[in-house]
């Protein structure tokens, strides 16, 4: 289940994932929420906040990600999560490949806020400019 989670920043948009995304969650709720913020400004930035990992069933939806239209806007995406999470992404170590340009970085899951100020860092001037 994925669910839209508060960021205190409009250009960082957060979401909570527990379990398994579904086609649902991917439709109605992370692509509206990513298109509404790129709308809205030059440079987007995510947090996915990994809460309870089971497994990985993508249904094709991260590689769509990578392939949606506004991804060019974003710059980072912070992922957060526990011990699980940790071990997963040992396994899966391809799972970013494909985001050119975007720094991705793993905070625990006691860093939550950590990971929420590196993506409400200014965005220099020349970035936001050259995104437009």
């Amino acid at each position: 289940m994925l669910e839209q989670m508060e960021t205190g920043a409009e250009n960082v948009v957060g979401f909570r994932f527990d379990g398994e995304m579904t086609d649902e969650d991917y439709a109605a709720r992370l692509i509206p929420a990513l298109e509404a913020a790129a709308r809205n400004h030059p440079i987007v930035r995510v947090i996915f906040s990994v809460v309870d990992f089971h497994g990985w069933k993508p249904r094709g939806h991260w590689e769509a990600l990578k392939r949606w239209y506004g991804i060019g806007q974003v710059d980072r995406i912070a992922i957060t999560g526990g011990e699980k999470w940790e071990e997963w992404m040992h396994r899966l170590p391809g799972l970013f490949v494909g985001f050119t340009g975007i720094d991705v970085r793993f905070f625990s899951d006691d860093h939550l806020e950590a990971a929420l100020d590196w993506l409400r860092e200014p965005i220099p001037t020349g970035e936001a400019a050259e995104a437009v």
